[in-house]
């Protein structure tokens, strides 16, 4: 039995949806449909609605407006596995932007999903995290994790393909070799998406091999991204071996036709692979260019020239169903970059992206919705106390926005068959003459203008696509200007921060070149922003991340000063504030480490007493460097305590490391606790439970970047034994596996003494 399947490999928005669960679509209600389950239906569509229109925003720079919605759809939706997904792309969107703590965090949630692409993504995620903190050790652990826990997944190719990057790296070639040939092995069996109401999956079982038969349904492809169409067959091999070329054909329903190679991959020499870019462009056939038309329907063909039934030139087909997904923003006048507010009399500049609005060979026009708000004021003291008087109910918590107009922009076609539809709409003040092409407004409101997206890569389910700005009064036009003109509370106290930890900076170089009373002032300076964020955060609704980042700058102002106390206080504020923060134990954790560094054996006893804190902390990332860095300092203790009649006890030591690498075995430190249990126990002459030890390192961390030193270890145990040939035959694997590794030289000079 021969399949066709076709795979989408997406960027951006699309990444993000291929880790969305399968049953986005939720099926029709049966009448013994219970109230439970439509409910969760929904609420999954909800999520699923808003984690798309956070991308949405986030792709049209928006960031903090998109991660505030991201980190919403938890609480909002505490039941719903579309959770995991929100964390997932919460994790990617902080990963792009370097915050590793924040994007771990985030990450390791969406490990909780039972969705196989959603856990392997986030481990693969997580591995991205580590190699870009050059913690190579632990990043092999979470890609070995994946090619182990999800091989079929096709994150398990991009798991392999980084475990030989990092191999590849250090110069490690026979294992670079051995994970670089497992790439493209790892095959998922995709299952094309049906549109509501359409034909479904079926599997032939009459091979009893479970093998499913071609897909009828359609799948979403974004116009102007590559498609990939893989194909499974028997027949492959023999071409293969025949040196003969396979093809496939895509065929746009506007005409363009485009044949494509198929080129074998894998280690059974059953599948193939074949691409095409799209695009909306003109082109002709077989120009390597695949033209394109939201909306319309790619088919592509394949012709089985053997089934196994005994037919002859069998065409197999799969419908691609091509989307455009909307992208709406506010632009400035050159349409060069997003805004974030426009000033009263400037038009504000729309751009909207949607090739499904293409339905001519003339530019063509769209309508969308505009609104204009204003700040509901909050009531006053007199007027709480008026209405308890006399009986009327105030809701303190109402829809803080009151709208003042709405209308509709119509926007143009930048050109036939771009796609790209541009307009623009000026604000005026609350009260003027709002003729066409303007809407009434007030200073500090804002413009909301909404689109609905009626075909996307999520389907014919119509998702809401929105741009908004912030409605300013006189100074420039530049954008840069819009922080300094607007008096949102979240733009103040962003700006305050800022300032303290520029402050932090400057106190920071007066204190390296010694400038202490420089030093201090500025520091003070610093303090000062702080307390005016805490101040704002009384009255107004800030965001917490402000807030924690606030007790993060308060603390680096405090040690600059030399106020460790008052640093220690801050962290534990915002340990009561915030359980679940990830930022005290990081204060914490330099704080003792500053303390490790002292002589003094009260300073190091108290930076033991800081790790243990860490280590009580039930959130924190740290928890295996804490484990680590107390296991080195009851190493340190044990040698400040010594004497030359008494020798240092490393007991204590010894079992921190042990639990180091028993309790956090995916950490990078677990491999260097390792090494310092085996250098223990040879030292001890306890050689049985050495290599009980190595053993257990060699079958459980393959790609560690140590295992050099842990061969090095095991030969000198084997010859301590009396074992030469496995000494032998373990300083010749140091040479061959890691030639420029750190143990080579020594496995070398061990080899020598032996051959003597």
């Amino acid at each position: 039995m021969k399949k066709i399947a076709v795979l989408l490999v997406l960027t951006g928005l699309a990444a993000a949806l291929s880790a969305a669960p399968d049953n986005g679509k939720a099926e029709k209600p049966s009448a013994s449909s219970s109230a439970g389950d439509r409910a969760a239906r929904q609420a999954d569509a909800r999520a699923k609605r808003m984690i798309q229109q956070a991308l949405s925003t986030l792709q049209e720079g928006e960031e903090e407006r998109a991660l505030g919605m991201l980190e919403a759809i938890p609480k909002l939706f505490p039941d719903s596995q579309y959770r995991f997904n929100a964390w997932l792309e919460l994790g990617r969107a902080h990963l792009a932007k370097g915050r590793n703590d924040e994007s771990l965090v985030a990450l390791r949630k969406a490990t909780g999903s039972s969705l196989t692409d959603v856990k392997a993504e986030s481990f693969l995620l997580q591995a991205k995290v580590q190699l870009a903190a050059a913690r190579d050790s632990e990043a092999s652990m979470l890609l070995r994790r994946i090619t182990t826990d999800f091989p079929d997944s096709l994150f398990a190719n991009d798991a392999w393909f980084e475990i030989g990057q990092i191999h590849f790296k250090a110069k490690r070639w026979v294992r670079a070799q051995e994970a670089f040939r497992r790439v493209g092995t790892a095959i998922p069996k995709v299952k094309n998406k049906p549109e509501d109401g359409e034909g479904s999956d079926s599997v032939d079982e009459t091979s009893g091999k479970g093998q499913r038969a071609t897909i009828n349904a359609p799948v979403y492809a974004e116009a102007g991204q590559r498609l990939y169409v893989c194909v499974d067959d028997r027949d492959i091999a023999v071409a293969a071996a025949m040196g003969s070329k396979m093809k496939v054909v895509a065929k746009s329903a506007s005409g363009d036709s485009e044949e494509l190679e198929l080129k074998p991959f894998g280690t059974d020499g059953l599948s193939a692979l074949a691409s095409v870019p799209t695009s909306s462009n003109l082109s002709k056939p077989n120009d390597g260019l695949l033209t394109v038309q939201g909306g319309e329907v790619v088919t592509v063909v394949y012709v089985d020239e053997a089934s196994s039934d005994g037919s002859k030139n069998v065409a197999l087909s799969a419908p691609v169903k091509i989307v455009s997904s909307a992208v709406l923003a506010v632009m400035d006048g050159a349409y060069r970059q997003n805004v974030k507010g426009v000033f009263v009399g400037n038009p504000a500049f729309l751009r909207l992206r949607d090739l499904d609005l293409d339905v001519s060979d003339k530019p063509d026009t769209v309508k969308i919705a505009a609104t204009s708000y204003r700040h509901r004021p909050k009531p006053t003291a007199d007027e709480l106390a008026e209405a308890a008087a006399t009986g009327e109910t105030i809701d303190e918590n109402a829809d803080p926005w009151i709208e003042i107009a709405s209308g509709e922009v119509t926007l143009t076609e930048t050109a036939a068959r771009s796609g790209v539809f541009e307009g623009r709409l000026t604000p005026v003040l609350n009260g003027a003459a709002a003729e066409g092409g303007q809407i009434a407004a007030e200073a500090d409101g804002k413009l909301v203008f909404l689109y609905t997206d009626h075909l996307h890569l999520e389907g014919s389910l119509p998702r809401e696509v929105s741009a908004e700005v912030v409605v300013l009064t006189g100074g420039s036009t530049e954008p840069q200007s819009i922080v300094s003109s607007a008096s949102d509370p979240v733009l103040q106290s962003r700006k305050l921060l800022l300032e303290a930890r520029l402050l932090n900076q400057w106190a920071t170089i007066f204190k390296e070149v010694g400038l202490d009373a420089q030093a201090r002032a500025k520091s003070d300076e610093g303090l000062n922003r702080v307390g005016e964020i805490f101040e704002l955060s009384e009255r107004q609704a800030i965001q917490r991340d402000v807030l924690e980042n606030a007790y993060a700058a308060k603390w680096d102002l405090l040690l600059v000063k030399g106020n460790l106390n008052e640093a220690i206080a801050v962290c534990r504020e915002l340990l009561k504030v915030y359980p679940d923060t990830v930022l005290a134990d990081m204060a914490f954790m330099r704080i003792a480490k500053a303390k490790s560094e002292s002589r003094d054996p009260k300073e190091v006893e108290e930076a033991a007493r800081i790790y243990r804190s860490v280590l009580s902390m039930p959130n924190s990332p740290n928890k295996a460097e804490a484990q680590f860095l107390l296991a080195g300092i009851l190493e340190k203790s044990a040698k400040l305590r010594a004497t030359p009649e008494r020798p240092p006890d490393y007991t204590a030591a010894i079992a921190a490391y042990r639990a180091c690498a028993e309790n956090y075995p995916q950490s990078s430190f677990a491999g260097e606790s390792f090494k310092r249990v085996v250098t223990y126990q040879i030292e001890k002459k306890d050689y049985d439970r050495a290599i009980e030890t190595l053993e257990r390192v060699f079958q459980d961390y393959p790609d560690a970047p140590w295992l050099d030193e842990m061969l090095l270890r095991w030969g000198i145990v084997n010859y301590r034994k009396g074992d030469v040939q496995g000494a032998t035959a373990k300083f010749r694997r140091v040479l061959e596996e890691y030639p420029t590794g750190a143990a080579a030289g020594q496995a070398s000079s061990f080899l020598q003494r032996l051959q003597k």
